[in-house]
């Protein structure tokens, strides 16, 4: 038989290890970011872009990961983002894109249609925690005239 005290030794150590494991982070250990509110106001040609889709991707090249958040254009340019269909963001740097809704094209000219795509649209955002973010955006094309050639 084994006595008493040798047999508690490797316990205790099988228990502790077991503890630590189980026990979440450490000193180390970040607390993760809440999620935050974003919302904001597109225009094009200085108007409102009603019926646009306003989409936030993750940029991984500045650490960005998880889903991608987006909103629709309200009648009056305004947005209020969603990811998994609650009105809330998880903080970090994101790539946009903004696509005008293809049924019927903006009055003022031709939407540009690299900002359609968030890794051509060069519109970067850093969605920060414990705050409301704002982010407007204001799409100027200059006019051709046709009629001058």
């Amino acid at each position: 038989m084994i006595p008493a005290p040798r047999l508690c030794v490797p316990l205790l150590a099988l228990c502790a290890g077991a503890l630590a494991v189980a026990l979440p982070g450490g000193c180390n250990r970040k607390a993760p970011r809440a999620p935050t509110t974003v919302r904001g106001a597109v225009t094009f040609q200085g108007k409102p872009l009603p019926g646009a889709l306003v989409v936030f991707s993750p940029d991984p090249e500045r650490g960005g990961s998880g889903k991608s958040a987006r909103a629709r254009v309200g009648p009056d340019g305004r947005y209020e983002l969603r990811q998994a269909d609650l009105p809330v963001v998880a903080p970090g740097w994101y790539r946009v894109a903004i696509a005008a809704e293809p049924t019927s094209p903006p009055p003022g000219g031709i939407f540009p249609a690299k900002l359609s795509r968030p890794d051509l649209s060069g519109l970067l955002r850093e969605v920060k925690p414990d705050r409301e973010n704002v982010f407007e955006f204001a799409v100027e094309v200059p006019q051709v005239d046709v009629a001058a050639r």
